[in-house]
C-alpha cells in the first residue's frame, strides 16, 4: 500500500473510531490489509500532523487538526507572494502559474479554501488548473485570487 493510499485510509479510520493509541491505529490498518509497522505508523502521525483530543468515553483519542479559514487564508497569501507568477481565466476554468516546486501546496490549500466554489483542481509542480461548478463561482475564485496576488 502506498502512502498517500495509508494516509488516507488512517484519516477514514480516525473519523470513524475512536483510537486512542498507536497500537490501536496499527491494528486497525492491519485489520484492514495495511502490512504497518508501529514506526510506520508512528511517521504517518506526524506526517499528518494527527492531535489527540478528549474521547467520548474519556481518555484521548487521535484526530486531524482543524484549520481557520484565517489559517488557511495567511498561509494561501504568504505563499502566493512567494511563488505566484500568473493567473488567467476562461469559461469555468482559472489557471495559476508559480514558481516550480509550490504548485502542490497552493493547490491543497485552494482546494480547501475554495471547496464550495471548485468542481475539480489538477496541479503539476508549477501550474494549477481549477475547473469551477459555474461561471459564477469561477468569476469568485478568480477575484478571490487577484487579491492574494496583489
Amino acid at each position: 500500500m502506498r502512502k498517500e493510499e495509508r494516509h488516507q485510509l488512517i484519516i477514514q479510520l480516525i473519523e470513524e473510531e475512536s483510537i486512542q493509541k498507536q497500537e490501536e491505529l496499527v491494528a486497525a490498518l492491519q485489520a484492514r490489509n495495511a502490512e504497518v509497522t508501529q514506526a510506520t505508523v508512528s511517521r504517518d502521525i506526524k506526517e499528518l500532523k494527527l492531535i489527540k483530543v478528549p474521547a467520548a468515553n474519556g481518555g484521548y483519542r487521535y484526530s486531524i487538526p482543524v484549520e481557520s479559514d484565517e489559517d488557511m487564508s495567511e498561509k494561501l497569501n504568504k505563499l502566493l507572494k512567494n511563488a505566484f507568477v500568473s493567473l488567467d481565466q476562461m469559461d469555468k476554468f482559472v489557471v495559476l502559474k508559480t514558481l516550480p516546486g509550490n504548485a502542490s501546496a497552493i493547490a491543497n490549500l485552494i482546494d480547501k479554501y475554495f471547496d464550495e466554489e471548485l468542481f475539480a483542481i489538477l496541479n503539476d509542480d508549477d501550474n494549477i488548473l481549477m475547473i469551477a461548478k459555474t461561471i459564477q463561482d469561477k468569476e469568485n475564485l478568480f477575484q478571490a485570487l487577484q487579491k492574494y496576488t496583489q
